[in-house]
């Protein structure tokens, strides 16, 4: 049987008050729809997803009427240099066991419809498990 730890990976985190710029290096580093955000004591603050930031940028374009948001054009770019990932994070988090069976994995993330589970052991991130490697998993690759 095939465990939550046998699938999961391991991603660097960034704290919350990291500028978004940071968060989508790290996405675009680690080839990654996602970074992980967690407090320094350790435990886990919440996601920033591709989602986060679409939502982010369809905000800013309704609220102005632009096409392309003033602060991604040009000089307002900097704003992402100073705006902190704790405004655009995803904190309601399903998370999982290390032990849990992979099957019971794609049921909870089916069921909530979530492309990453965080893997949680006392209070704290171990790993994360994306829904393409349950796919891998469970078709035996």
């Amino acid at each position: 049987m095939t465990l939550v730890r046998d699938a999961m990976i391991q991603v660097e985190p960034l704290s919350p008050n990291d500028p978004i710029f940071v968060a989508l290096q790290a996405m675009r580093k680690q080839r990654l729809p996602f970074v992980p955000v967690v407090r320094s004591d350790g435990t886990l603050y919440g996601l920033v997803t591709e989602g986060d930031l679409v939502r982010l940028i369809y905000r800013a374009t309704r609220e102005s009427g632009e096409s392309v948001p003033h602060w991604i054009r040009g000089a307002g770019r900097q704003v992402l240099l100073v705006q902190s990932v704790k405004e655009v994070v995803t904190r309601e988090l399903d998370t999982i066991g290390p032990d849990i069976p992979l099957e019971d994995a794609a049921e909870l993330m089916v069921r909530n419809h979530r492309k990453v589970l965080p893997v949680v052991a006392d209070g704290r991130p171990i790993g994360y498990l994306m829904r393409s490697a349950v796919v891998d998993h469970l078709i035996g690759e």
